[in-house]
């Protein structure tokens, strides 16, 4: 209690900035359909001289802040399925504006915040964003059951609840997922029985951004970042009452889940609150049910945001708790593992746009209170014998302050600085590693020049202190190599944009990324039943540095719009977490080593997506990604999935959707030692959509169409032998108002 009393005043400190700031004045409208009248949420105002811009938010509401010594400037206002519009506007005319968009098929740039902090659409890596309409047609327990049909991811395997994107092939601690900004501080990163601790119907948004991006987020970063977004720290509100409730059910588990959230604002404020719980069995496979992969879950958040003046400030507080199974013993039906995860989080941010030349400061300060408990229930006969095999409680405090400038000469961008700290306890008969304490301070730089017209140049570098500290518990009295680790760590990113005229954009970026070894790959040393392995660690471990490179084109027409993206990352350090080929005598399982290599990643990304008259639709998305030593033999690294092929057709008119898609996944023959290869298997499914009125839709999506066997590379489950899941009907409703 006394912690939790602590960081609320630490969440209330931000608030601080209200003092003494006048009343602020900017341009506020709405932007709707022409022909219907109807709002239009997500479309981006842009300024066209400086490509800073906002989003409008669900009532198709925005605000503008008045530019200093700017009478009248150029407006582009852009949103998917609409013509861009370009309007002046006046100081002498504050509003309210009324843009209305003509309807079109051609689809406008986004602005992806995770890619960029200062809200361009400069692109020199591929990013993309998710919807709330996208979300829910690709409904699911789980995050990366949700995302797996994104260029370049994949999702890791382990039963339905622990399922995690894996990006370009890069799992765990090389790709991070953060929420509203800031890192989560659960444990997903760091095996594959720990589960993403947030409840996906209350996302409503989701970026991904592929490729290095340490220059803004640090450690963890290597790979790509993945960003959720939730409506718990109101930003943008209507006054009077609103509301979202939302309805997922699956067959495949008799899975069915719900949400509610209502929200009261005012001029200056808004309160929030929202509640949802999941519930679902075992998984079905061809080849019958999975056992062990239930999952239970109920969330419940509360926030409240308000404004006075220049400054915005929103404190939210939120609760996940979850219990899942994990089918570790698939063919033991006398001993079986659950989970029971807890995450207790509080988010606080302010953000305050003065009137000069720091034009916008935003604070953010996140703290997670984390229990996870993984039991082992055996039974003999009529009794049964629980144990804690591994207890992990860590506590995680994040903060951030990001100042972004005004354009200077031809340079507009950001700088900030970050602070991390985290404190983990180990216990349980088998405790996996020893208690440990670690953080890090971060400073850093982003820039963006205007080299001429069509060509845009940016340029980053962060410099950051990391400390990692063993601690001894019951199980490690003694650590090996029990120093503190400190690490002083540069990294930097150079980007080049080319956009000759409107149909084109050719970005490429060279990044210096970087990694520190985690206290698990360091210092494992115990049978990990949870994940079917027994892990053993290398205190030996050194930093894992990615020279990386990205390079894409994107062409855009009326009627369709494609994308390729090659990348190359050489990485010196990559810890492989792999199998040895022993067994533990004791426990009887594989023995897992993390060991470090010098390793070479490669591949691409192609998307191409038609648009036709009347509504019809195409997409076709191929992608592959192939790893290996940097030694004489070249031998290939682990858990890489197999080159992909995704084809979907759609007729989308303006009340409903529907239509098929086919996925076919390559056979992986190139495996590490000790690992198995996997068949090639292709799945064929179903989606149709109903919109209802102006706030209500109703998708139905049938996956794995014709129950086929199939097999996952990146599957834990008993060595690749159990199939994947079988048919499945998913019906999703939401309605908001």
């Amino acid at each position: 209690m006394k912690r939790f009393a602590w960081i609320l005043l630490l969440g209330a400190a931000p608030l601080c900035l209200n003092a003494q700031i006048e009343p602020g004045r900017g341009w506020t409208g709405v932007v709707v359909d022409q022909e219907s009248g109807e709002p239009v949420p997500g479309a981006t105002l842009q300024w066209v001289d400086t490509g800073q811009g906002v989003a409008s938010d669900d009532s198709g509401l925005f605000h503008l802040a008045f530019r200093p010594n700017e009478t009248n400037l150029l407006l582009r206002v852009r949103a998917i399925g609409y013509e861009p519009l370009e309007v002046i506007v006046s100081r002498e005319n504050p509003g309210p504006l009324r843009l209305e968009l003509v309807s079109e098929i051609l689809r406008g740039e986004e602005v992806i915040i995770t890619r960029s902090p200062v809200g361009s659409t400069v692109r020199t890596q591929p990013a993309e964003a998710l919807n709330r309409e996208q979300l829910q047609r690709r409904a699911a327990p789980s995050l990366g059951e949700m995302l797996q049909g994104s260029a370049g991811v994949t999702h890791r395997s382990f039963g339905s609840a622990p399922s995690r994107p894996v990006v370009r092939g890069m799992d765990g601690d090389r790709l991070l997922i953060i929420q509203n900004g800031e890192r989560m501080g659960d444990l997903s990163s760091t095996a594959v029985d720990h589960a993403v601790a947030m409840e996906p119907l209350v996302m409503d948004r989701v970026e991904i951004v592929r490729g290095p991006a340490s220059l803004l987020y640090g450690s963890s970063a290597i790979g790509g970042v993945v960003q959720l977004f939730s409506r718990d720290l109101p930003t943008e509100w209507d006054p009077g009452w609103s509301g979202t409730a939302a309805l997922h059910g699956a067959s495949v588990n008799r899975m069915g889940s719900g949400m509610v959230r209502m929200q009261q604002g005012s001029e200056r404020w808004a309160l929030t609150g929202r509640f949802s719980y999941r519930n679902g069995g075992d998984l079905q496979t061809p080849e019958g049910r999975l056992p062990d992969t239930f999952i239970e879950s109920r969330n419940a958040a509360v926030g409240a945001g308000w404004r006075r003046g220049d400054v915005e400030n929103g404190l939210a507080v939120d609760q996940i708790r979850m219990i899942y199974g994990l089918p570790e013993s698939v063919n033991d039906r006398n001993q079986s593992i659950r989970i029971e995860m807890e995450r207790n989080h509080l988010q606080g941010r302010s953000v305050w746009k003065p009137d000069r030349w720091v034009e916008q400061m935003e604070f953010r300060l996140h703290y997670s209170d984390y229990e996870h408990l993984e039991v082992e229930e055996n039974r003999t006969g009529t009794t049964t014998h629980e144990v804690v095999g591994i207890r992990f409680d860590q506590q995680s405090l994040n903060g951030s302050l990001l100042l972004r400038h005004r354009p200077t000469g031809l340079f507009e961008g950001a700088f900030g600085v970050s602070v991390q700290h985290h404190a983990i306890q180990v216990g349980g008969v088998d405790a996996l590693t020893p208690d440990g304490t670690g953080g890090a301070v971060a400073g850093y730089l982003y820039e963006e020049l205007e080299l001429a017209t069509d060509w845009t140049l940016t340029g980053g570098a962060r410099i950051e202190g990391r400390w990692t500290r063993p601690l001894a518990n019951d199980r490690f009295p003694t650590v090996a190599g029990g120093d503190t680790r400190v690490e002083p760590i540069l990294s930097g990113a150079l980007g080049l944009e080319w956009t000759p005229g409107t149909a084109w954009s050719i970005g490429a970026q060279l990044a210096r990324a970087y990694r520190t070894p985690t206290l698990e790959e360091l210092y494992s040393d115990a049978p990990h039943a949870a994940a079917g392995s027994y892990d053993r660690g290398n205190p030996d471990l050194g930093n894992e540095t990615s020279l990386g490179g990205d390079l894409h084109a994107t062409y855009r027409s009326s009627t369709f719009r494609t994308e390729l993206s090659l990348f190359l990352n050489r990485l010196n350090g990559y810890v492989d977490f792999s199998p040895s080929g022993q067994v533990h005598p004791p426990s009887g399982l594989p023995i897992y080593e993390y060991r470090s290599k010098e390793a070479i990643l490669r591949g691409f990304e192609w998307q191409l997506h038609l648009e036709r008259p009347a509504g019809w639709q195409g997409s076709l998305i191929l992608d592959g990604v192939w790893g290996n030593e940097r030694s004489e033999g070249g031998e290939p690294l682990s858990a890489l999935p197999p080159a992909r092929l995704q084809l979907e057709w759609l007729l989308d008119r303006d009340t409903y959707w529907v239509g098929p898609r086919l996925q076919i996944g390559a056979a992986q023959t190139r495996v590490a030692p000790n690992e198995e290869p996997t068949d090639g298997y292709w799945l064929l499914g179903w989606q149709s959509g109903w919109r209802i009125g102006p706030g209500g839709t109703l998708s139905l999506r049938i996956d794995n169409l014709l129950d086929h066997a199939w097999r996952d590379h990146l599957s834990r489950v008993e060595q690749r032998n159990a199939p994947m899941p079988g048919r499945s009907v998913n019906v999703m409703f939401r309605w908001e108002w």
